[in-house]
């Protein structure tokens, strides 16, 4: 049978039929669908991922999900935002996974100078307040989700609705602009931890 008659033949068929379809055995359905959000899935990856390898991967990745999760899938239920929960999933496993693959040991981390004078502490805690309070809302909560909490930008993106690489930038400008202040300029190093 010639593609445009296989697709003549679903034309009329929504996402939803299609799916269940697809769950009773008819491969036919599933091609169709592939067909239909291939080019979504794909763009929704590259958007995230900035990487068309690593979008090609995640995107074919999604299809094999879906197939494993068909049986779970509630016909109820509209079909897109099922399957672009599973995508969402699918990148969040994978920023985590590169996210970890980057982690830094403990023993791999400058020592830390411990303090005689509790004092001497407190002060700079004070100090590191007033050097945080002269950042945006925006770049406290992601330098101190990132480099306090040891969220990854990832996760933080997603949260935001930013690109990882926006939020990079956000931390990188924190940072900067933390160094800068009163606190670095006596000499004081700004804490990783912040």
């Amino acid at each position: 049978m010639p593609t445009w008659a296989h697709r003549d033949e679903f034309a009329e068929v929504t996402d939803e039929r299609l799916m269940e379809r697809y769950v009773t055995g008819d491969m036919g359905a599933f091609e169709e669908l592939f067909r239909r959000y291939e080019p979504r899935a794909y763009a929704y990856f590259i958007k995230r991922a900035h990487s068309s390898d690593r979008a090609e991967d995640l995107y074919q990745e999604l299809f094999l999900r879906v197939h494993r999760a068909r049986d779970a899938y509630d016909k109820e239920r509209t079909f897109a935002p099922w399957f672009f929960r599973i995508a969402h999933r699918l990148l969040v496993d994978d920023e985590r996974r590169a996210y970890r693959s980057h982690e830094v040991s403990i023993g791999d981390r400058e020592p830390v100078a411990v303090r005689d004078n509790p004092a001497d502490d407190l002060g700079d805690r004070q100090e590191l307040g007033r050097a945080l309070d002269t950042l945006s809302a925006e770049e406290r909560y992601v330098l101190l989700s990132a480099k306090g909490q040891g969220v990854g930008y990832a996760e933080i993106a997603i949260r935001l609705g930013k690109s990882v690489d926006a939020v990079k930038k956000i931390a990188s400008r924190a940072m900067l602009r933390l160094r800068a202040s009163p606190l670095h300029a006596t000499g004081k190093r700004v804490p990783h931890s912040v």
